[in-house]
């Protein structure tokens, strides 16, 4: 069966296009969803009209798409985070994050899977960060990540002087004065009450 697309298909084609497709798939999908008609002359005339129309909507998508990006580009999104002593972040910067940053700042909602990142952000200092409004429209937002002026600390124990240490480096600060033994295993042996 041939059809005109009369909406953009992905995996099929854009709007005007002819396709072939399996008569059960354009009769049963295309056609009732009004994503497709059938390719009769009458058809392919108002389907000229239609892609007249979609080139219009296309351009309009795109300038306002355009008009974007310039916003987001004049951006400087600043991110405070707790950092640890090797500068890692505890957490990370992710691209919802990011979105959730730009719809504050320019009061207009971006979805989070157009911002590309290759992986979440988990360092300090400025970034460029990708974001594909559509295709052949992309803006970068700049952000830096700074630390939140609390440095976190490694957990550890301290030992004192007193302090025992066993065969695993273990002080017995951490049990409360209590080293447990090879023996404690037998004191929990498996009663049999009934």
């Amino acid at each position: 069966m041939k059809v005109i697309l009369t909406n953009n298909v992905p995996k099929l084609g854009q709007v005007g296009e002819v396709c072939r497709v399996s008569d059960g798939y354009g009769r049963n999908y295309l056609i009732p969803q009004g994503l497709a008609i059938l390719a009769t002359e009458g058809g392919r005339k108002s389907i000229d009209d239609l892609k007249r129309s979609e080139v219009r909507r296309q351009d309009r998508v795109r300038f306002e798409m355009e008009a974007l990006a310039k916003r987001i580009e004049a951006l400087r999104l600043t991110f405070t985070a707790k950092v640890g002593e090797t500068g890692r972040l505890y957490g990370s910067i992710t691209s919802s994050d990011i979105a959730a940053a730009i719809e504050a700042e320019i009061d207009t909602p971006i979805d989070r899977r157009k911002i590309v990142l290759d992986d979440t952000i988990r360092t300090l200092g400025e970034q460029s960060v990708p974001i594909q409004l559509m295709p052949g429209v992309t803006a970068e937002v700049r952000l830096e990540v700074i630390a939140d002026g609390e440095l976190v600390q490694d957990i550890s124990v301290e030992v004192d002087e007193d302090s025992e240490v066993d065969e695993h480096g273990v002080a017995d600060a951490m049990y409360g004065g209590y080293v447990p033994s090879e023996d404690d295993d037998d004191d929990y042996e498996d009663d049999d009450r009934d």
